[in-house]
C-alpha cells in the first residue's frame, strides 16, 4: 500500500535511506563498455566533460559539486587511462580544456543508456512528471544542496574540515575510487 502523506521527518528518513544506498552503489565499479570498469565518480566526471562543451577543471568541479582539486585528481586518472584528453589553448593559451577520447565517448554513451534505463524505471513507477512537479523537485533538491553547502562552510569555519584535510585524512571530497581499500581489489 502506498503512503498518502509524508511528514518532514518521513521525507528525511527516505532521503537518508537513498543516500546510504547511493553510497553502496558508488563503491562498486561498473562496466561501461570499455576495457576496465569505472566508479560512479569517474563516469560522472566523464559525463560532465562530455555534456559541457566549454569546460575546464574548475567548470567541471562546479558541475559535479566538488572542489577543483578533487575534480583534477579524477581527471588525471581518466587521462592516464586514455578516456580524457587535455587541450591547451582552445579558449585562451593559459586555460586547459577537456575532451573525451574515442574510448571516453563509448563510456559516455553507455552511461547515458544506463541513466535512460533508470529514468524509464522511475517513469514506469510514478508516471511522467508535470512541469510544476519538476519545478517542485528542483526547488527541494536545490534547497537540500544549499543546506549541505552551508554545513560544509560551517565545518570550515570551526576548523574541522581544514584540520582533517591538512592532516591528510581526507580531502574535501574523497571519491570511492580514491580509497586504497577499493583500489587494491582492482
Amino acid at each position: 500500500m502506498k503512503q498518502e502523506s509524508f511528514t518532514t521527518s518521513d521525507l528525511f528518513q527516505i532521503w537518508n535511506r537513498i543516500r546510504n544506498k547511493m553510497n553502496i552503489v558508488e563503491s562498486i565499479p561498473y562496466n561501461f563498455g570499455i576495457d576496465k570498469p569505472l566508479f560512479i565518480s569517474e563516469i560522472h566526471t566523464i559525463h560532465a566533460i562530455g555534456s559541457t562543451p566549454k569546460n575546464n577543471v574548475r567548470i567541471i568541479a562546479d558541475v559535479l559539486g566538488v572542489t577543483p582539486s578533487a575534480a583534477s585528481q579524477v581527471i588525471t586518472k581518466l587521462t592516464k587511462r586514455g578516456l580524457v584528453r587535455k587541450i591547451r589553448g582552445v579558449h585562451n593559451e593559459k586555460e586547459v580544456s577537456l575532451e573525451l577520447t574515442e574510448k571516453g565517448l563509448i563510456a559516455f554513451k553507455n552511461h547515458e543508456q544506463f541513466h535512460a534505463q533508470d529514468f524509464r524505471r522511475i517513469s514506469e513507477r510514478i508516471g511522467n512528471l508535470s512541469e510544476e512537479e519538476r519545478l517542485i523537485f528542483g526547488q527541494v533538491f536545490s534547497e537540500v544542496e544549499s543546506i549541505f553547502d552551508e554545513r560544509i562552510e560551517e565545518l570550515k569555519k570551526v576548523g574541522l574540515l581544514q584540520d582533517r584535510e591538512a592532516k591528510g585524512k581526507i580531502s574535501e571530497v574523497q571519491f570511492a575510487s580514491d580509497r586504497d581499500d577499493v583500489q587494491d581489489k582492482e
